[in-house]
C-alpha cells in the first residue's frame, strides 16, 4: 500500500497541547470516504479510489446547501412553542448526517515500539470508532471532546494502518456541528516512564507584587528509580525556580511540589504574561521524558459585587462563540481563530463563552496569549434532550468522563475562569429531579477548586426555586435584563452574570424603511417587523428581534443600574452556520445575531459595542450608508454610535442640529415581579441613551457628515459618507501580508466607484481563480440567505462585498484573480514563507 501519511516532528515547544512530550507527530494526510465501507477498518482494505484530504477536515461544508437536509420536527420552548413545528436550516442545510471513514498510514521503528505511543484526537465529529491494523482500539461518541488511546500494543515495526469511523445522525444538533476529523490528530511517542497525558495541574496562590506561590500536582507512570526535575521558566527564557525529587515508580504515582516566584509578572487582560513549567524525568542521569506546561500567575475572586482579577474588579464584556469559521466550516484553523479574536478585541471584548461545548485546545492557547477570559462549557444537554439524537443519548454513560477530560485537558489555562456544566438544560423545567447539577458540580470540584462552576439558565425562576442556580458557584442567566434587581432582592447571596444577551437581528449594510424604534411585540415578545422582512434581510437598525431577544441598549441600561451583575456575553460574537432564527422556514442557513457577520465583516452594531466597551479607542460611526436612491426626498433616521459627548449632523452642508446622549436614571423596562420579565421591545428612550439619533432627516444624494464635540463645544472629530458613483472596479484587500505554509489567507473583495467608495448595491456573481503558492479554499458574503456552494470558486457579492479564503501549499507568492461580468481584479501581495 502506498504510504500517504506526512508527519511533522515537533520536539520542544507544543503550546497547542498545553504540554510537550518527547516527540509528537501530527497526522495531516488521510484518505476519506463518505460511504459506509463495512470492512474499511481492516489493514489491507483497498482504499485506492478514496479522496485524499488534509486534517483538520470537515466533509459536509464542501457540499451543496439543501433545505431537505436534517428537517427537524421539534418544539422549542424558548420560542414559546406549544406544539412541534418543522424547522429547516437549523443545522445549516449542509449534509453533515452520515458515515465517514478516514484511513492513514503510520510508520514506527522496533525501538519506538519499546516505548509508549498514544493516539490523540482534539475532536472528532462524531461517534468515533478507532482501529489500528484492523484491531478495535476504542470509541468516543461526543464529537467536541478531546480523547486519547494508548496504541502501543496494536502497532508493529514498519508501516501501520489507522482507521477511524465517524457517524452523525439526523436531529443530532441545534446548529451546524461539522463532520469528520475537524480538529488535529496526533501521535505522541515517549518513554515507558513519562508524565501522564494531561497529568499536570499548576495553580498559583498568595500572590503579591513581591512573590507568588506555585503549586504543582503531577502524575507520572513507569517503573524503577528516577529523578523528577521541575523548572519554571519565564517568558524571556530565564529559569527562575526549580526543584528535584528522587522517587521509585511501580505503576502510577501522584506528586505535589511547591515553588516561589519572586516579583511575579501577572497574567491579566492587558499584559497576559505566561510562564512555562518544564518537567523532566531522568534515569541514571539521562533525560527520558520531558513535559512542558504553560501557565499564568493570576488571582481570581467571585464576590457579590463582581468578579475580580488580580484584585481589580472586571466587568465581562463578553461574547458567545460557536466553533465554525463560516464558509470554512468546522475544521479548526488557528489563524482564523486569531482573526476572530483580533476583531473581538477591537470591539472591546475581554471574555469568551465557548458555546456550547469544549473548544479546540488551540483556541484556549490563543485566549491565554491574547489576554481573553474564557468560560469552558461542557454540555448543551443532560438526560433530557432538546433534539432527538443529541448528547442526552450519551449522558448517563459518558458525562463523567467527558467533563473530567475537559477539565484535565484545560485546567492549566490562565484564561479559564469558570467551568460551565450546561446551557439551558431542560432539567430546569422539572426542577432537576435527579440532582444532576450537584452531580456535575461535584465532579468539577474533585478536579479543580481554583475556579468557579457555572451554568447558563434561561428559565431563571425555575433555576432559582429549585436550587440549581445556587448549586453552582456563579449562575448565568440568559436574556433576563428586566429582573436582575429582583434576583438580587429575592436571592441576596446569588452571584451571577448574563450568560447570553441580545437577540436583535441584522445583516451588513441592509436598511429597511420605514424604521420604527418603538417596536410593538406580541405576548411572547416577537417583533411585528419580523413578518415584514420575508426576504430574510431584517435591516440594520436593531429594531427587530427574536421572541426571546432584545436590542443591545436594554442590556447596557440594566447592567448600569445593576452594577453587581458580573457583565454580559452577547449572543454571539460572529454569525455562525445554522440556527437562522427567526427564519426557520424562509430558506436561511445561518444566524443573524452578531455584530460581525459570518465572513468577519462588521455590521453597524459592531460600533455600538465598540463605543461602550473599548476604553482605548474613540468611536464615531453613523449609518445608513449614503447611497439610497429609492429614499430621495424622504425622511430617514440617522443613527450615530460614538464615544464623544455630542455631535452635529450635516447633509450637503445643512445642519440637523447637535445631539447628546440622554441616559435615564432608572430603565423603564425593569420588572416589578421576579416571575415576570418586563415586556416591550426597543424604545426610543433606550436608543437615545446609547446613540445619537436624528429621526427626521431628508435624504438627498451627496454628503452626510457628522462632527463630534467635547464638553466644551470644541470640534474633536469628523466622519463623512458620500453617495457612491457608478461601480468602477473590484478592490481586493488582503488582511495579512505574510503567512506560513499551510495557513489560510483572507481577502476582502469590494466593488467600488472611481474614488474608492463602496458601491453597496452590487450583488452580481464573480469567478475566483487562485494560483501560485496557494489554492482556493472557500468564500462567502455574509448573506444568511445565500446558498451558493461555499467551496466552489464562484460567489455573489452581497451589498458590494465578499470574502475569499485561500490555503497556502508552497512557499512563494499567492495570486488571486476575480472577475464579474463587469470587472476584473488581481492581488499578488501575500507571500508564503
Amino acid at each position: 500500500m502506498k504510504k500517504y501519511t506526512s508527519v511533522i516532528l515537533l520536539i520542544c515547544s507544543l503550546h497547542f497541547l498545553a504540554a510537550q512530550h518527547s516527540s509528537v507527530d501530527i497526522l495531516r494526510d488521510w484518505k476519506f470516504s463518505n460511504y459506509d465501507h463495512g470492512a474499511a477498518f481492516q489493514e489491507n482494505f483497498n482504499d485506492a479510489d478514496w479522496e485524499h484530504v488534509t486534517v483538520p477536515h470537515d466533509w459536509a461544508v464542501k457540499e451543496d446547501f439543501n433545505f431537505t437536509h436534517d428537517i427537524q420536527l421539534t418544539m422549542v420552548i424558548q420560542d414559546g412553542e406549544t406544539t412541534p413545528k418543522y424547522r429547516t436550516g437549523r443545522t445549516g442545510a449542509l449534509p453533515y448526517v452520515g458515515i465517514g471513514w478516514y484511513r492513514t498510514n503510520y510508520t514506527v521503528s522496533a525501538t519506538e515500539l519499546e516505548e509508549n505511543i498514544e493516539l490523540l484526537f482534539d475532536g472528532a465529529m462524531s461517534n468515533a470508532k478507532v482501529y489500528v491494523n484492523g484491531a478495535y482500539v476504542g470509541a468516543r461518541p461526543f464529537g467536541y471532546i478531546s480523547f486519547h488511546f494508548d496504541i502501543t500494543k496494536f502497532l508493529k515495526a514498519g508501516e501501520n494502518t489507522i482507521a477511524v469511523r465517524l457517524e452523525n445522525f439526523n436531529s443530532q444538533s441545534r446548529w451546524y456541528p461539522g463532520a469528520g476529523l475537524y480538529r488535529k490528530v496526533s501521535v505522541q511517542k515517549r518513554n515507558k516512564t513519562h508524565v501522564k497525558t494531561w497529568g499536570t495541574f499548576v495553580s498559583t496562590h498568595q500572590i503579591t507584587k513581591k512573590k507568588a506561590l506555585v503549586h504543582l500536582d503531577l502524575e507520572v507512570v513507569g517503573e524503577g528509580k528516577c529523578t523528577i526535575l521541575n523548572e519554571i521558566i519565564a517568558h524571556d527564557g530565564k529559569k527562575i525556580a526549580q526543584n528535584s525529587k528522587d522517587i521509585s515508580l511501580n505503576g502510577e504515582a501522584k506528586l505535589s511540589e511547591n515553588f516561589k516566584i519572586l516579583k511575579p509578572q501577572l497574567w491579566d487582560i492587558k499584559t497576559p504574561q505566561l510562564y512555562t513549567l518544564k518537567t523532566s524525568i531522568l534515569k541514571n542521569g539521562t533525560v527520558v521524558d520531558t513535559y512542558t506546561t504553560t501557565f499564568g500567575v493570576r488571582s481570581i475572586r467571585f464576590e457579590l459585587d463582581g468578579f475580580y482579577l488580580n484584585d481589580e474588579k472586571i466587568r465581562f464584556k463578553g461574547v458567545n462563540m460557536h466553533h465554525d469559521f463560516g464558509p470554512v466550516g468546522a475544521a479548526f484553523h488557528k489563524e482564523l481563530f486569531i482573526r476572530q479574536m483580533k476583531k473581538m478585541k477591537e470591539m472591546g471584548v475581554n471574555a469568551i463563552r465557548f458555546s456550547h461545548n469544549p473548544p479546540a485546545p488551540e483556541a484556549l492557547d490563543i485566549c491565554d496569549e491574547m489576554g481573553i477570559l474564557a468560560i469552558d462549557e461542557a454540555f448543551d444537554e443532560w438526560q433530557l434532550g432538546k433534539v432527538l439524537n443529541g448528547y442526552s443519548k450519551h449522558f448517563d454513560l459518558w458525562a463523567k468522563e467527558d467533563l473530567s477530560d475537559m477539565i484535565l485537558r484545560d485546567r492549566n489555562h490562565p484564561s479559564i475562569i469558570m467551568w460551565s456544566i450546561g446551557n439551558e438544560i431542560m432539567e430546569q423545567y422539572q426542577h432537576d429531579p435527579n440532582k444532576i447539577t450537584s452531580y456535575l458540580n461535584t465532579i468539577v470540584k474533585s478536579l479543580d477548586t481554583t475556579r468557579a462552576t457555572t451554568a447558563g439558565f434561561n428559565s431563571a425562576n425555575n433555576a432559582l426555586e429549585s436550587g440549581m442556580a445556587s448549586t453552582v458557584d456563579v449562575a448565568g442567566f440568559n436574556y433576563k435584563p428586566g429582573i436582575y434587581h429582583k434576583i438580587r432582592e429575592h436571592y441576596p447571596t446569588i452571584k451571577f452574570y448574563a450568560s447570553e444577551t441580545g437577540g436583535s437581528l441584522s445583516t451588513r449594510n441592509s436598511y429597511k424603511f420605514p424604521v420604527v424604534f418603538d417596536t410593538l411585540q406580541n405576548k411572547r415578545g416577537t417583533s411585528v417587523h419580523t413578518e415584514l422582512y420575508a426576504d430574510g434581510q431584517p435591516g440594520n437598525y436593531e429594531n427587530t428581534n427574536v421572541p426571546w431577544g432584545y436590542a443591545p441598549y436594554k442590556e447596557f441600561a440594566s447592567q448600569e443600574y445593576n452594577d453587581f451583575v458580573y457583565g454580559e456575553f452577547v449572543w454571539t460574537g460572529y454569525d455562525y452556520l445554522g440556527e437562522p432564527s427567526p427564519y426557520h422556514t424562509a430558506k436561511s442557513r445561518s444566524s443573524y445575531f452578531a455584530p460581525v457577520d459570518m465572513v468577519g465583516l462588521e455590521k453597524d452594531k459592531f460600533y455600538l459595542y465598540k463605543s461602550e466597551w473599548n476604553e482605548d479607542t474613540e468611536v464615531l460611526h453613523f449609518f445608513p450608508h449614503w447611497s439610497l436612491p429609492e429614499m430621495k426626498g424622504k425622511k430617514i433616521p440617522v443613527v450615530c454610535y460614538t464615544t464623544y459627548d455630542k455631535a452635529e449632523l450635516f447633509v450637503n452642508g445643512k445642519s440637523y442640529g447637535i445631539k447628546t446622549k440622554n441616559k435615564p436614571a432608572i430603565p423603564e423596562f425593569l420588572a416589578t415581579d421576579i416571575k415576570k420579565e418586563a415586556s416591550g421591545g426597543t424604545t426610543m428612550a433606550q436608543v437615545e441613551a446609547y446613540a445619537l439619533v436624528w429621526e427626521q432627516v431628508i435624504y438627498e444624494p451627496g454628503e452626510a457628515k457628522i462632527i463630534a464635540y467635547n464638553k466644551k463645544g470644541k470640534k474633536v472629530a469628523e466622519t463623512r459618507r458620500v453617495t457612491a458613483g457608478k461601480p468602477h472596479h473590484i478592490s481586493i484587500k488582503n488582511e495579512t501580508q505574510i503567512i506560513q505554509e499551510g495557513e489560510v489567507a483572507v481577502y476582502v473583495v469590494s466593488v467600488v466607484d472611481k474614488d474608492g467608495n463602496l458601491y453597496p448595491h452590487y450583488n452580481k456573481n464573480m469567478k475566483i481563480e487562485v494560483s501560485g503558492a496557494a489554492q482556493f479554499l472557500a468564500s462567502g458574503n455574509g448573506d444568511p440567505t445565500n446558498v451558493q456552494n461555499l467551496s466552489k470558486p464562484t460567489r455573489a457579492f452581497f451589498n458590494g462585498q465578499a470574502v475569499i479564503y485561500v490555503q497556502s501549499i508552497a512557499k512563494g507568492t499567492i495570486v488571486l484573480k476575480t472577475n464579474s461580468e463587469d470587472f476584473e481584479g488581481t492581488n499578488t501581495t501575500v507571500i508564503v514563507k
